[in-house]
């Protein structure tokens, strides 16, 4: 968010000094100091005149500004101009005047000679009440420098189910996204013991987040010292070369500097990683979206599921509100996205990223995650993601060539096939073992029958006096008549009754036999007696 500043000073030695001093401000856009309280009211009523969104945030007035007096100026412009935050410079910062500048409208009083450090404080206050204030008297409204209807920018909490899922990866691209979007962008490294930011942007500085944790007010010049500007446009800051020091960014402290980055940028991005700390749980908890990074395996999924547990066991944030993206995924995940939503209770993204490591490794390997191609799955479907979440325009996702878009489904047809292809390949055992199991159990079953049906044979030819061997083998197939047995003809009340056993073949009939015999039994009337 861009702060804009208007003063007002008579001193002239004052107005050079003020005027240095604002220049140095991050993310300010100071105006002219005026002489006089005339040209300050007419330039403000020029500004309102155009609408709200066109008043500076930010008003400084001298304690000798003329000809009206300074706490008589401070009453108009609280008066006509509610929504502009004044800050009164005085030499003489005692109770009673403060007391009087508050009365009188002014939201803070800097003391002269002017400091850097309180001169940044003063106004960042005064410029976060105003950004208040403006919510509030113009609602669903977007107010200047990107800010929407919030006074301070957006916060994003990246985590990471489990180590290895691309939770660094989706969080670079996350704010590459934003700043490619044209809001200005900081992306902190809160993997206090593990960060890796610095590796995927080849970033080499001394500075990191342990530096701001004894720091009792934050202010913009300690915060410039503490970032690093990448070439891409990113303010990074970073997590600690020396994991043991993430220990001294507290809860308390890791609050007081995102606070302190909300008020300076329209989007932080935080990189908690899979780790949970105090410091990243206050991340976690103050964003306004909490993205889990999970991939569409079983135990990527699980630890999704204890994390979203975890931090509503610790009140940190309900399941509903956290939003899971799933990194790695293909078609033929069996863990599609519809289950883990299921699994872990949490909204999942409409997003998915593509399985396409071969597109990052390069990239990954030389440190320069911020020139991954546009054409990239990856790229695409990470800026596609940062539009689902509000912190840019569907606009700004990159666009794939029509020509290189049919490459591009050509070969993930082709790599579907080559998929189903070795998924077949891999099942064929499991089919063949199928298919000669049935086989067999059709072989077992068709000597079951012959077996049953030699013994009919035989019983009918005994029964009238004929060779009842000869009978069970004159309609047995070859395979089966060598080890055929006919047990002896047994006579007796009437009946004449016959067993014949066959061998069952395996696979072949006529190769080799199980040593396995079946039997079927048949009897007949025994005609013989009749007659």
């Amino acid at each position: 968010m861009t702060v804009r500043i208007l003063s007002a000073a008579a001193d002239p030695d004052t107005a050079r000094t003020l005027t240095g001093l604002l220049g140095q401000l991050p993310a300010t856009d100071p105006g002219e100091v005026l002489p006089d309280t005339t040209a300050l009211l007419d330039a403000l009523a020029r500004a309102g005149e155009n609408g709200l969104d066109q008043l500076p945030e930010v008003v400084l007035v001298h304690e000798r500004v003329t000809p009206m007096p300074a706490l008589d100026l401070v009453r108009q412009i609280a008066l006509r101009f509610p929504a502009v935050g004044v800050v009164l410079m005085t030499s003489d910062p005692s109770p009673a005047l403060y007391a009087a500048a508050m009365e009188s409208g002014a939201r803070s009083v800097v003391g002269l000679p002017l400091a850097y450090d309180e001169l940044a404080a003063r106004v960042d206050a005064a410029a976060a009440w105003s950004v208040g204030v403006r919510r509030h008297l113009s609602p669903g409204r977007e107010l200047p420098g990107g800010a929407g209807a919030r006074p301070g920018g957006t916060l994003i909490a990246v985590a990471g189910a489990k180590g290895g899922t691309g939770t660094t990866v989706s969080a670079v691209q996350l704010a590459l996204a934003a700043h490619a979007a044209g809001r200005s962008t900081a992306l902190v490294d809160m993997d206090l013991q593990a960060g890796d930011v610095a590796s995927y942007l080849d970033v080499q500085f001394r500075r990191s987040i342990a530096d701001l944790a004894d720091i009792g007010e934050i202010t913009g010049r300690v915060l410039q010292d503490a970032m690093y500007v990448h070439p891409s446009g990113l303010a990074l800051l970073l997590a600690p070369a020396d994991g043991e020091r993430g220990e001294d960014v507290t809860d308390r402290s890791a609050r007081q500097l995102l606070h302190a980055l909300r008020g300076r940028f329209d989007v932080v991005v935080v990189d908690c990683g899979t780790q949970m700390t105090n410091a990243n749980a206050v991340a976690v908890e103050t964003a306004e979206t909490a993205v889990l990074v999970t991939t569409p395996d079983v135990v990527a999924v699980r630890a999704a599921k204890r994390m979203v547990r975890l931090w509503d066991r610790l009140q940190i944030r309900k399941p509903e509100d956290v939003i899971v993206t799933v990194n790695r995924h293909t078609r033929a995940s069996e863990i599609q996205p519809s289950l883990i939503m299921r699994i872990t209770g949490t909204r999942v993204a409409r997003t998915v990223v593509p399985a396409a490591f071969k597109e990052l490794q390069g990239v990954i390997d030389a440190g320069r995650l911020q020139d991954l191609d546009n054409r990239s799955g990856v790229k695409q479907a990470l800026w596609a993601l940062a539009a689902e979440l509000g912190i840019t325009g569907t606009a700004d996702v990159p666009a794939t060539p029509p020509a290189q878009a049919r490459r591009r489904r050509r070969e993930l047809a082709k790599g579907d096939q080559g998929q189903v292809a070795l998924e077949f390949l891999g099942m064929t055992p499991v089919i063949l073992v199928v298919l000669v199991l049935i086989w067999q159990a059709v072989l077992a079953g068709y000597t079951f029958t012959l077996a049953g049906n030699a013994a009919d044979e035989a019983a009918r030819a005994a029964a009238v006096g004929n060779d009842a061997r000869a009978a069970a083998l004159a309609d047995l197939p070859g395979a089966w008549r060598g080890d055929a047995q006919v047990d002896p003809v047994a006579t007796g009340g009437g009946l004449v009754s016959v067993t014949v056993g066959l061998k069952v073949p395996v696979l072949f009939p006529g190769a080799v036999d199980f040593p396995l015999t079946v039997h079927g039994h048949a009897a007949a009337a025994d005609e013989q007696d009749t007659r």
